[in-house]
């Protein structure tokens, strides 16, 4: 996917989180251990849910954030979630599944940080901010269910 702009960020986040969710449930039929296969069926929900939560973002009336071009910053600091992911979920135990979808949201709030600390304007970095923090805080429910699950 070419990345140019903001709009752009928010489109990859979201197509991301869908596909994630789509490894996930994909993935959850294939796994034998039955704890591992409820935290994929509920993080395979959970990361659908959140692609719906970024589509707001897309939707936004703020213009000049999403128009604001991002391509010089990303050759310093490159999309790594998706190249990285491909982890064969239906062979992990539920610690490593949640260990590897607590990482893929800690870099892309890595790559929200980043790109703040990069922008001039104001608007595009409240919306990076805010992004960030979204993603923060569902890395923060994730941890939370994982230990629900560990209680189970």
């Amino acid at each position: 996917m070419q990345i140019d702009t903001f709009r752009d960020i928010i489109h990859w986040t979201r197509a991301y989180h869908q596909q994630l969710s789509e490894w996930l449930r994909n993935s959850s039929s294939a796994q034998q251990d039955e704890r591992a296969q409820m935290l994929l069926d509920y993080l395979a929900d959970h990361e659908a849910k959140l692609s719906r939560a970024i589509t707001a973002f897309e939707a936004t009336d703020n213009l000049n954030a999403l128009d604001t071009w991002v391509m010089e910053f990303l050759d310093k600091k490159p999309l790594l979630p998706s190249a990285s992911l491909g982890a064969p979920f239906a062979d992990m135990n539920a610690d490593e599944i949640i260990a590897k979808v607590e990482d893929e949201h800690n870099q892309i709030v890595e790559l929200y940080r980043f790109l703040v600390s990069r922008v001039n304007t104001t608007p595009a970095a409240d919306l990076l901010e805010e992004l960030a923090n979204l993603e923060k805080h569902e890395a923060m429910r994730l941890s939370q269910a994982a230990n629900r699950l560990h209680d189970i």
